[in-house]
């Protein structure tokens, strides 16, 4: 009999829907970084003066890793994040790959409670990216400038998604005398 296979109904459910939790908070992290950088720059052409040049030269410059380049554009360039929610990002994206890749041998010994102070880290910089993200999508539109929208608390879709699941995960509402500190 395997470790996994000695773990209660209870504890497996609460072991998985940790597993789950994290795969969730990086992909929507992930889907703020990458994907939204290379459509701004996608066949877009700058104009003398501005401080854009190209996506090779404004991101890819900064790593040989795509991701990692992204943060430190998300940082350094356009100072939408710091650098202690980059490390928060770029730990969360190691914890998620310790568990993707060696589930079966994580899955008996997550230590979930040894995690609070990650994912209070990670709910920091995923809000910091998250309010970037809607500010950069709809702030700029004279519509919604006049709404009275507080734009340091607005959360964008990938965000409340977030938060939505996190909200229903009730078993990680409180950890020993720590929460994730989700929301």
């Amino acid at each position: 009999m395997g470790k996994s296979e000695s773990l209660t109904e209870e504890e497996l459910t609460r072991a998985l829907a940790y597993v789950g939790l994290v795969l969730i908070a990086f992909e929507l992290i992930k889907s703020m970084i990458v994907g939204p950088i290379k459509l701004f720059y996608k066949d877009t052409t700058f104009g003398e003066g501005m401080p854009f040049k190209s996506y090779e030269v404004d991101v890819l410059s900064r790593h040989k890793d795509q991701f990692e380049a992204c943060l430190l554009y998300l940082r350094d360039f356009m100072v939408a994040i710091d650098s202690d929610d980059m490390n928060a990002i770029q730990d969360l994206r190691r914890h998620r790959n310790e568990l993707a890749h060696d589930l079966v041998n994580k899955l008996h010994d997550l230590q979930i409670e040894g995690h609070a102070a990650l994912f209070k880290r990670v709910d920091t910089a995923f809000f910091k990216l998250s309010n970037y993200r809607a500010y950069i999508e709809i702030g700029s539109d004279p519509d919604f400038q006049t709404l009275g929208i507080d734009w340091d608390l607005l959360k964008g879709h990938e965000y409340l998604i977030f938060e939505n699941v996190f909200g229903k995960l009730k078993m990680f509402n409180s950890i020993g005398d720590q929460t994730l500190g989700i929301g």
